[in-house]
């Protein structure tokens, strides 16, 4: 039987990164092997972006899981005066970008994709997806934004910093600012599944000599749907995205009550659930799993539960709580894990 290719996906959602960044740590811990080891692809959206890009540049995944649990506060500094003329982020982004892509640079250094190929070659590719909000246009494109996703194993992205490509798969809407006129993929595949499957689905050939490390100047690996194991790792949910039905009432809903209600739901949640629902056409079970966390569960830490928990978490109370509550369940799916990737 031919080896599957196996996937790991990891979703975008802020500071909740800790979730996939700890299951990964334990996965690590329980099978001796790291990530690389297992999967052959990897692929990050947002903040998953991050991880995989850290994972490309060669941390460990104990300091990816350092940065979310001791400097999401660094990352995403609060401000008292920013708070006071730029009330509800109407002007401006929740938070600046500089103490983040000061970190990455300390940790990442000048790396480049170029790097991450020559370390990894074709054995683990990485793949992070960005929105250009302005790319250059050829003769006769018409004005619009383009899907740019991030290859290490094309050459025409050998050049790219690794710290860029983080930093524009993580350049969230509202919250950060733009980075080189991009934003993040989360606004489009926050659960970057179809990222990955297109890629490992391909079977074209670039026309141009040399532009894939790939054999045979692939863009993509071939495969057929019953080649390849996906796991898919979530930042976990407070069910924000549900409308209870006492609330939609007659659905005669205006503006105020699209942004009050679930209008960034809308546009976040409903990528992810409808690429999950692409997922299991595409794939049979025993082809995909999908790895999340609902933080209003019975078991879930009352400090979860109980108090308002925000995309960009940086209260360390709940931070260490998401990092518990991973490790609780590693352990609950280990099993059902390893037998899915066979390890």
């Amino acid at each position: 039987m031919k080896k599957p290719i196996k996937v790991l996906a990891i979703d975008g959602g802020g500071t909740r990164g800790l979730l996939p960044a700890t299951l990964l740590h334990e996965l690590e811990k329980e099978t001796g092997q790291s990530v690389t080891d297992i999967f052959d692809v990897i692929v990050g959206s947002a903040t998953g972006g991050i991880i995989t890009t850290a994972i490309a540049a060669g941390m460990p995944m104990q300091d990816i899981m350092d940065i979310y649990l001791k400097q999401a506060k660094y990352i995403l500094p609060s401000n008292f005066f920013r708070k006071i003329w730029n009330p509800f982020n109407l002007f401006a982004p929740a938070y600046p970008n500089k103490n983040l892509k000061s970190l990455l640079e300390e940790k990442f250094g000048q790396k480049t994709l170029k790097d991450v190929r020559e370390k990894f070659g074709t054995d683990t590719i990485f793949l992070a997806g960005t929105l250009n909000m302005s790319p250059e246009l050829k003769q006769g494109e018409w004005p619009a934004f383009k899907v740019e996703i991030y290859n290490s194993v094309l050459s025409k992205y050998e050049n790219e910093r690794v710290v860029d490509v983080a930093m524009r798969t993580s350049a969230a809407p509202i919250n950060l600012p733009l980075y080189q006129h991009y934003s993040e993929a989360g606004t489009y595949a926050n659960d970057p599944t179809l990222i990955a499957l297109s890629f490992c689905m391909n079977h074209q050939k670039a026309k141009e000599a040399g532009a894939s490390y790939l054999d045979d100047n692939r863009l993509g690996l071939g495969a057929k749907h019953d080649e390849i194991k996906f796991l898919s790792v979530g930042c976990g949910s407070d069910g924000r995205s549900f409308v209870p039905r006492d609330k939609i009432k007659k659905g005669n809903w205006g503006i105020i009550k699209w942004f009050s209600t679930s209008l960034i739901s809308l546009i976040i949640d409903t990528n992810m659930v409808s690429n999950q629902y692409y997922m299991h056409q595409f794939l049979d079970e025993e082809h995909y799993m999908r790895l999340n966390a609902y933080y209003k569960a019975d078991d879930a830490p009352a400090i979860l539960k109980n108090k308002k928990l925000r995309i960009d978490v940086r209260d360390p109370e709940q931070l260490e709580a998401i990092k518990g509550y991973a490790e609780t369940i590693f352990q609950q799916e280990k099993g059902e894990l390893k037998s899915f990737l066979q390890l």
